[in-house]
């Protein structure tokens, strides 16, 4: 006999050889009562394996999702819950049981897999508690099935991967720069509901219905007394009502995050491939939409301009298709949106706006980048674009330098006005509808 097996003896599965329960009948007696019911109907319904085990370790009482997750049947006997283990997990569950038992401490938490016949395998997380009620022996155990976290943790692993795969191959410091700032960002807010889901799944008021559950047992030779005399029986009834509420709020509470936790990971997603598809398209000119590439250089900036309360105003104009290498283009525009949020940022004007223009010009489309604040004073208008130059404590002055640069390459004119100090700055792109003359510039 393993040691697995001689911990089964005492485990809530090895009563079933003993006292004859199946996964039809699990052991559990006649109540009497109709509260009895309800405590039935909690525990049945609850989204969570529940068992109770007496002080030698046999099962008293398995909820219906409990023979869900070890893929139990009627008829079958509940010491079958072990093959349900993962292979790989087993040698470990065995001496961690094994441990239990021969220690018998007050609490333990186990996480292991499970694998289906099917070959599905789910992620569990187990929780054993020692029961507190008055003259009842034993503990509780409730079991949690995590393997939308585990997948939703290993697919924030492989996007991060991904992220720094598709920065390498980019190349490009702006726009890499901006991809991690928002991936950031939506990292934070993932990281808030999966903490947030954690600590609602550990503070459920399950072991609440345990207790109740045991309390109970512990009155189950004389119940109508128990409910018509006994202080605890009478507040019973109003008592259940109010921890089904919770245990339905607290589920609902859970879903939530892991519906924003889904939706982080969606956001990265598009983060990632937008920007991958820009480091496989670097250097060929395409035909392009000019207001979808601005929406892009937006997308890589909107995390920043939300987190500093900025405003984004969007005024776009129907505008012809050009044909541009839009890698080289999206990387101008990340950069004058990230100068007009550095420049609201350090402004003192209560009321931060940025407004990004889309429209046609004589030379072809032309966007332009309107902030409202600190503004340039005169005397740096015609130095903005220069190499090296820069107004910002932390800036190196090569952004604006190489957007000119890359603009007059492209056959593009980049400008600047500024009504001086305080007064905001516009910036403007011309953009030809098509490409210039090799040798331009």
């Amino acid at each position: 006999m393993t040691p697995l097996q001689r911990s089964q003896s005492r485990t809530p599965a090895a009563v079933a050889r003993a006292n004859g329960a199946t996964a039809a009948d699990d052991g559990s007696r006649e109540r009497g009562p109709s509260d009895m019911h309800l405590i039935r109907a909690l525990a049945d319904s609850a989204p969570v394996a529940i068992y109770h085990a007496d002080g030698a370790g046999h099962l008293t009482y398995a909820n219906p999702q409990y023979l869900a997750m070890f893929g139990l049947v009627p008829g079958q006997s509940l010491d079958d819950w072990a093959q349900a283990l993962h292979p790989t997990d087993r040698p470990q569950m065995e001496a961690l049981w094994a441990e239990f038992f021969l220690r018998w401490t007050r609490s333990a938490r186990f996480d292991y897999r499970t694998q289906a016949s099917t070959g599905e395998i789910r992620h569990m997380a187990e929780h054993v508690v020692a029961v507190t009620a008055e003259g009842v022996k034993g503990f509780v155990g409730t079991i949690t099935d995590v393997t939308e976290l585990k997948e939703a943790q290993a697919e924030l692993e492989a996007l991060h991967k991904q992220l720094i795969h598709a920065s390498r191959l980019a190349g490009r410091a702006e726009i890499a720069t901006s991809v991690l700032h928002n991936v950031g960002n939506v990292l934070n807010s993932v990281n808030v509901s999966a903490d947030l889901a954690t600590a609602r799944t550990k503070n459920s008021r399950l072991l609440d219905l345990h207790r109740v559950v045991g309390l109970l047992e512990a009155n189950q030779a004389n119940l109508p007394a128990f409910f018509g005399d006994d202080d605890r029986g009478k507040r019973l009834p109003g008592y259940l009502g109010k921890l089904a509420r919770q245990v339905g709020v607290d589920q609902e509470q859970v879903l939530a995050e892991l519906a924003e936790l889904k939706n982080g990971i969606d956001h990265i997603k598009d983060i990632v491939a937008m920007q991958q598809d820009y480091a496989r398209l670097g250097g060929v000119a395409d035909v392009i939409n000019v207001t979808s590439l601005v929406e892009d250089s937006l997308r890589l900036n909107e995390g920043a301009l939300t987190r500093h309360g900025i405003v984004l105003r969007r005024e776009f104009e129907d505008v012809p298709t050009i044909v541009v290498d839009k890698h080289r283009v999206l990387q101008i525009l990340v950069n004058l949106i990230r100068n007009a949020k550095h420049a609201c940022e350090e402004s003192d004007c209560a009321a931060k706006v940025v407004t990004v223009r889309v429209t046609t010009s004589a030379l072809g489309v032309q966007v332009s980048v309107r902030d409202n604040g600190v503004g340039i004073a005169p005397e740096n208008l015609t130095r903005i674009f220069s190499h090296g130059f820069t107004t910002k404590k932390e800036g190196h002055g090569f952004g604006l330098h190489s957007g000119a640069l890359t603009a007059r390459e492209l056959g593009a004119e980049l400008r600047v006005e500024s009504g001086g100090p305080g007064r905001g700055a516009l910036f403007t792109l011309d953009l030809p509808l098509k490409p210039a003359q090799a040798g331009h510039g």
